[in-house]
């Protein structure tokens, strides 16, 4: 088969060993995999002070290279994406895709680019088929927005937050208020969570969970493999 270059764009800094540590076994052998941040030209405190989001902001949550959790507004980091798709794809990249689940404004591409969020949407809402779903989203002030987001699609959710970055007992824990809910199945709106992390909440709720990573994966794998 043809090597496929694969450009990553992760809204933070690279590289994104907690992501990639799950799906470089599920890509297709002939996938070779690049990654670009959209942050790493940044210092941890320069994000705080610069791209901290102020009220009415979409919140956005990522991971920095020395695995630190950094939260900063979609409006700072949209140009600095379309930066690295542009990169990308003067790096030969034949497609790209985005390791975030947030809502961007249109982003410009020659090349085939996966945002998870709409692919992940258009999923779920067959899926659920007007039944109501789990949602677990990185941080307090990102339930809101996911909710209105989910409603105005059409998909009934109840949400808790739980971050993927920080204690990894605090997802067991938020999927506990989970099991006494009448629901489809869960959901993790957020390219962070790990098939770990998936097996845990399924354990503790006995509900299937729908991870984005590995979804827009195996999408990838069928439009190259």
């Amino acid at each position: 088969m043809k090597q496929k270059v694969l450009a990553a764009i992760t809204i933070g800094q690279t590289p994104r060993v907690d992501i990639t540590t799950d799906i470089l076994p599920l890509l297709a052998q002939n996938v070779l995999l690049r990654e670009y941040g959209a942050l790493d030209d940044f210092s941890y405190e320069e994000i705080m002070e610069r791209f901290a989001p102020a009220e009415g902001d979409e919140v956005l949550v990522s991971r920095m290279r020395d695995g630190r959790q950094v939260e900063f507004a979609e409006r700072f980091v949209t140009p600095l994406v379309q930066e690295k798709i542009d990169q990308a794809e003067k790096d030969g990249a034949d497609a790209i895709i985005l390791f975030c689940t947030g809502e961007f404004p249109h982003l410009e591409h020659k090349v085939i680019l996966l945002e998870p969020k709409p692919l992940f949407c258009s999923v779920v809402k067959r899926l659920a088929d007007g039944k109501k779903i789990g949602l677990m989203v990185p941080m307090p002030e990102q339930m809101e927005q996911d909710e209105r987001f989910w409603r105005a699609n059409g998909v009934d959710v109840a949400v808790i937050s739980a971050s993927p970055y920080l204690a990894f007992e605090k997802i067991r824990e938020a999927a506990e208020v989970f099991k006494e809910q009448d629901l489809a199945f869960i959901c993790t709106d957020c390219m962070g969570y790990s098939l770990a992390m998936k097996k845990v909440i399924e354990e503790v709720t006995g509900l299937p969970v729908i991870l984005p990573r590995t979804l827009v994966v195996r999408i990838l794998n069928e439009l190259f493999a």
